[in-house]
């Protein structure tokens, strides 16, 4: 519960308690409207009360989940526990989850207030179709109806079918896969590594440990994950250690970052190309490996960077032949052959590091390979201080990736190869 010094200016500490009671009693209400719909609903109330950590084990139920509510009264919009909600579950439906998502607007919250809100830029209400309960008030008298207008949406909206394709949870069946055979033991000193409460871990079926912790390092950070990983590779067989470090290994990037690669394969997207300031092609792989889950129908493959003085058509001609190859697509294929054979896939994404030439001539080369293969996201590399960036032609996936970021990401990935006994030098670039 927020105190008077934390709320926003014209908030009253009565207001903001009102809103609690009145959050509390719609969920009461959907938790009985929504089952006999055939929905089986899943109430997070731990969003009532202020300053609690975000629940690791929140995860499995939100990349579970078919269907999404989140009601945004004025207390939600600056919330952290709301926004990392949120996120997730944006970010599920970024990576083609089948996953209904709907906003909620109670009392006199509007569109703008939510578009000005961190949480509105990670929704985005355009891409939405957000409820706004017909009473327009929050009062004893209106919580039934809201929870009934809200199941109904729900109930129109929303086609059951447990066959539907999910990127997140074939990443998550991989990863409980390749846990599974680590002892019960191990399994817990994991889950406290990333701070799981053991009295919940506890409460957990043995078969349903390796994939709530699976689920889990979705939310963690990396170091946590880490961490995770350090306790329970050795209870693993080398070949299950080396394909979860393969998995996990990505997490290192935030969800914000993974969006926007994920953005720029969509049709909408202006030039299909995203960049991330650093050399190490392997963080480059590790960007858009987070934003497709590791699909198998979003390729990601690295080619040799754009170097030397021969023309941009030579320089094209170059990466599109190791294109091909990296493709395993004929050199003699046309382009109208290579846009046939790549519609089979959702998207491919090609890491390319261009800080060898210039900026006009990397974006004339990327330009070149665009037209060639009309179905591919190029991802940019180059130092921070190069003039690519300062150029301003290609969009970053990260509004800041800060040398100290950078440092970080280098060395995750090099603590994690070590474990799968794969050695990578923090300070390599590939």
């Amino acid at each position: 519960m927020k105190t008077e010094r934390e709320l926003a200016e014209n908030d009253s500490l009565r207001d903001h308690q009102s809103r609690k009671h009145y959050l509390s009693n719609l969920l009461t209400a959907l938790d009985s409207s929504l089952p006999p719909l055939g929905f089986q609903a899943w109430l997070d109330k731990k969003n009532l009360e202020e300053g609690e950590g975000f629940d690791t084990l929140i995860f499995d139920a939100l990349a579970r989940c078919r269907a999404a509510v989140i009601l945004i009264d004025r207390d939600a919009l600056d919330s952290s526990y709301v926004l990392a909600e949120a996120t997730i579950l944006t970010f599920r439906r970024t990576v083609g989850d089948p996953l209904h998502l709907l906003p909620v607007l109670l009392g006199d919250v509007t569109d703008d207030d939510v578009n000005k809100s961190k949480l509105g830029r990670i929704l985005r209400l355009d891409s939405l179709l957000p409820l706004r309960p017909s009473s327009g008030t929050t009062d004893d008298t209106t919580v039934q109806p809201t929870a009934d207008e809200i199941s109904q949406s729900l109930d129109q909206n929303v086609t059951a079918s447990d066959k539907a394709d999910s990127p997140t949870q074939r990443w998550i069946d991989n990863v409980s896969s390749y846990l599974a055979g680590a002892s019960e033991d191990a399994l817990l000193r994991a889950a406290k590594a990333i701070g799981v409460d053991p009295d919940v871990w506890l409460r957990l079926t043995t078969r349903r440990k390796p994939r709530a912790l699976a689920a889990a390092f979705l939310s963690c950070g990396p170091q946590a994950v880490y961490r995770a990983l350090q306790e329970l590779v050795p209870q693993l067989e080398p070949h299950r250690v080396q394909r979860a470090v393969a998995h996990v290994r990505p997490l290192w990037v935030e969800l914000d970052a993974a969006q926007a690669v994920m953005a720029a394969n969509g049709p909408s997207a202006p030039d299909h190309v995203v960049g991330l300031p650093t050399r190490a092609i392997r963080l480059g792989v590790n960007l858009a490996e987070r934003a497709t889950m590791g699909d198998f129908q979003y390729p990601v493959r690295s080619i040799p960077e754009i170097t030397g003085e021969d023309t941009i058509n030579e320089l094209v001609t170059r990466c599109d032949l190791s294109l091909r190859d990296e493709l395993n697509l004929s050199h003699h294929d046309t382009p109208e052959q290579l846009t046939a054979q790549l519609d089979d896939l959702k998207g491919a994404f090609i890491v390319l590091r261009c800080d060898a030439v210039d900026p006009v001539t990397a974006r004339a080369v990327m330009d070149g390979l665009r037209r060639i293969y009309r179905g591919i996201v190029i991802v940019a590399l180059a130092p921070t201080d190069h003039r690519l960036w300062q150029a301003g032609a290609i969009k970053p996936a990260y509004e800041s990736f800060t040398r100290a970021k950078e440092r970080a990401a280098r060395k995750y990935v090099s603590d994690t190869a070590q474990l799968a006994n794969d050695p990578i030098k923090v300070d390599s670039d590939d």
